[in-house]
């Protein structure tokens, strides 16, 4: 049954052990109306770096400038072209050249207005620049409202593979507004789906429960249910990085379908697959590792792949992706350890554990199996 809560304001507290103050999630629908209170609960200055791309400056730069000159911050733009091939050295150190320029300083703050590439690029910079400046994100898309942009996972791309460049980088606070999912195309909205559905596979079974129930709502965009299902899967998200900032130990989990996914966007050159596209087939072949094992049964895989299905992504190579060519480039993981990979597998849908040996032969097995 739904939960009665999706136009409420909701927030939660990350709080981090090595971080002097927890920082704020604050979820709500058109909450970027009060993002002058919201900048101000974090940070007294008037000088503002906006990092954004040309997709969303195209939809959202007039109205958040106005919001800025309105409250008379001294604002600098640092707007880079939409998609993973922005997340690079080159746009990191065209950040710090336009910061340098234009005077910014350790005092000063970043804001971080985009999906992922944009968070994960802004948040690098932040930790970077002067040995660190404060920042706050402010996720558009869903996949980096339930995922990039909680936690402190900060990078940039190697050509090698995908985030091996980066630092745990806490922000001062997430805003989390559904009114940007609204202009979201469908692949777009479905690319973030795949990680509420890994939520839901690593850590509550509710939760898989409400995405059966309320399929067609979500589908449609329907801000109720997607609030409902980003303040769920919010709350696991910083349950698991405050018990595990650095990745550990348990913060591991949050990586189910990531290796092979990760493996699947490098080979492609980050261009055919979208993330969670990537990660909808990783957790398919993960399944398939589970029930190799006889960790869970068919009928749990079965009702993985169904789940991810219904919400039109793939569970297969959808390019032609050679397998032995995938299997190499997920050593180049950063999860990789010793040279010894580890895998988010399953005991249960609501319940996943890392394993850390797996034979060449499962591996290829369940990799040829997705061709």
């Amino acid at each position: 049954m739904r939960r009665k809560e999706g136009n409420l304001l909701r927030k939660l507290k990350v709080g981090i052990k090595e971080k002097k103050s927890d920082y704020e999630i604050i979820i709500g629908e058109n909450i970027i109306k009060k993002l002058k209170d919201y900048i101000e609960q974090v940070y007294k200055g008037k000088k503002v770096f906006l990092l954004s791309d040309q997709n969303v400056m195209s939809l959202y730069g007039e109205k958040i400038t106005e919001i800025l000159t309105d409250a008379h911050y001294d604002y600098t733009t640092f707007i880079i072209p939409p998609g993973e091939g922005s997340k690079n050295f080159d746009f990191l150190l065209k950040g710090y050249d336009l910061l340098l320029k234009e005077g910014f300083g350790r005092n000063n703050l970043l804001l971080a207005l985009g999906g992922g590439v944009v968070g994960d690029l802004a948040g690098f910079l932040a930790a970077t620049f002067m040995r660190g400046i404060a920042f706050v994100q402010i996720p558009t898309s869903l996949l980096a409202q339930v995922d990039s942009s909680i936690g402190g996972k900060t990078a940039v791309n190697h050509p090698l593979g995908k985030n091996l460049i980066g630092a745990f980088y806490q922000p001062e606070l997430v805003l989390i507004d559904t009114y940007f999912l609204k202009t979201l195309d469908r692949r777009e909205l479905v690319n973030g789906l795949a990680e509420i559905i890994k939520y839901g596979f690593i850590a509550d079974r509710g939760l898989l429960t409400y995405l059966e129930e309320n399929r067609e709502a979500i589908l449609n965009y329907d801000t109720e249910a997607l609030g409902d299902i980003i303040y769920t899967s919010c709350k696991i998200k910083a349950k698991v990085v405050e018990e595990d900032e650095k990745e550990k130990g348990k913060r591991a989990i949050l990586n189910f379908g990531h290796t092979i996914g990760h493996a699947l966007e490098a080979v492609t050159d980050y261009e055919k697959y979208h993330h969670g596209e990537a990660v909808a087939v990783g957790m398919a072949a993960a399944a398939e590792i589970s029930r190799k094992l006889s960790l869970i049964s068919k009928e749990d895989r079965d009702y993985l792949e169904k789940m991810i299905g219904d919400y039109g992504l793939p569970v297969t190579f959808q390019y032609g992706e050679n397998s032995t060519e995938v299997y190499e480039r997920l050593f180049y993981d950063k999860k990789a350890k010793d040279g010894q990979l580890r895998w988010v597998l399953l005991k249960e849908p609501g319940e996943a554990y890392i394993e850390e040996e797996l034979s060449k032969d499962i591996i290829m097995e369940v990799l040829e199996g997705l061709r």
